[in-house]
């Protein structure tokens, strides 16, 4: 085999790592969000506006992702230049990280309180101007049989963070409000361009290269089946990390947390099953392999519901796990292998939008 053909057929890990350590920073970013957003507005007297910050997010987490991929896939096709919503999304959210801290800092009199909603809804938006062209570019990275090992180590990497969210927490709390959104801010950004620098050149080549070699045709089940799969995504995430807690709590009272720690157990035991079982994965047969997990996760969900006792409750969220972990490492892949070059971003934003869409009626019904 040659030198090139080798080169073609390996994963790209320094990529593969920057888009990781942004994933990090997101998601302390969002764990820092959800932290402070109720003490904000309780602080700042904006108390009335909880539930429509709610529905916004959820709204926002929806719809962006498929028009930020939509835009980034035109800018592609027009001039080339793919990074430049990635680019606009990332300042944008270091900037407003930055105005919010001021807004803070300045105490519930500054000048600038009466914007903070304002600030709140525009980082929502910003923040998911850049995820999917992010998750999108991994197709730049891997050859297409060996994405489920990339997911594998993406998922471990972000999920083990949620998992370890009580210590997150802990350590924004240490920080305070001010200086936790401008930490924020200087991780987005950083990581942000170092994604950006160490993948700009990789990403643009292969995406031309793509583009110049493929004619395969875009249909309409295609997008239907990625919206599927994003669905069932979004509602074995939502059973883990919303039902679970909720359920525990209003069936079991005296347990006091413990169904928040069991969401954590479940997802840092999900991430790393994830990781353990990529490489296996990567050579089954995709279709097969996402019909499985979505039975799987589908009878741990029913056990869910159906429970009565701690035990039977602990059981059915092992066997939810076990399902999303699967569908967690081949559903991206196959989305990615069900669209042409010209409208990955734009698939890629409809799978994530379509798994947000659980999460927030969840938060929304059990807040």
């Amino acid at each position: 085999m040659s030198t090139l053909s080798t080169k073609a057929n390996d994963i790209k890990w320094p990529e593969i790592f920057s888009l990781g350590a942004l994933n990090v920073s997101v998601v302390i970013s969002w764990i820092a969000y959800h932290e402070y957003q109720p003490i904000l507005l309780e602080n700042f007297s904006f108390d009335h506006l909880s539930d429509f910050l709610i529905v916004s997010k959820a709204i926002i987490l929806v719809l962006i992702p498929a028009l930020a991929g939509l835009l980034a896939d035109y800018l592609l096709g027009k001039n080339g230049k793919f990074f430049t919503l990635f680019t606009v999304g990332i300042g944008a959210t270091a900037m407003i990280f930055m105005i919010v801290a001021s807004i803070i800092g300045a105490g519930p009199v500054g000048a600038l309180t009466p914007y903070l909603p304002y600030m709140i809804i525009l980082w929502l938006i910003s923040m998911n101007l850049f995820i999917s062209p992010a998750y999108s570019m991994i197709e730049a990275f891997a050859p297409a049989q060996k994405l489920p090992i990339v997911m594998g180590f993406l998922f471990l990497v972000t999920e083990l963070v949620y998992a370890l969210e009580p210590l997150v927490v802990g350590l924004v709390q240490f920080f305070g409000d001010t200086l936790t959104f401008i930490v924020g801010g200087i991780l987005i950004s950083v990581s942000g361009y170092f994604f950006h620098k160490i993948s700009s050149d990789e990403v643009i080549s292969r995406k031309k290269e793509l583009m110049e070699g493929q004619v395969k045709p875009q249909s309409f089940q295609s997008y239907i089946a990625i919206l599927v799969i994003g669905l069932a995504l979004g509602v074995g995430k939502a059973f883990l990390v919303e039902y679970i807690p909720a359920s525990f709590e209003a069936n079991f009272p005296d347990l006091g947390n413990t169904g928040n720690y069991i969401s954590f157990a479940l997802l840092g035991l999900s991430a790393i099953l994830a990781f353990a079982i990529s490489k296996k994965v990567a050579v089954l047969d995709s279709k097969n392999t996402l019909i499985a997990s979505l039975i799987i996760m589908g009878v741990g969900a029913l056990v869910l519901l159906a429970s009565t006792s701690v035990a039977i409750s602990i059981a059915g969220g092992i066997i939810t796990a076990i399902g999303f972990s699967i569908l967690n490492i081949t559903g991206l892949p196959f989305a990615i292998n069900q669209l042409s070059v010209k409208h990955i971003t734009y698939g890629v934003g409809i799978y994530i939008g379509a798994s947000e869409m659980c999460g927030g009626f969840f938060e929304y019904y059990f807040r």
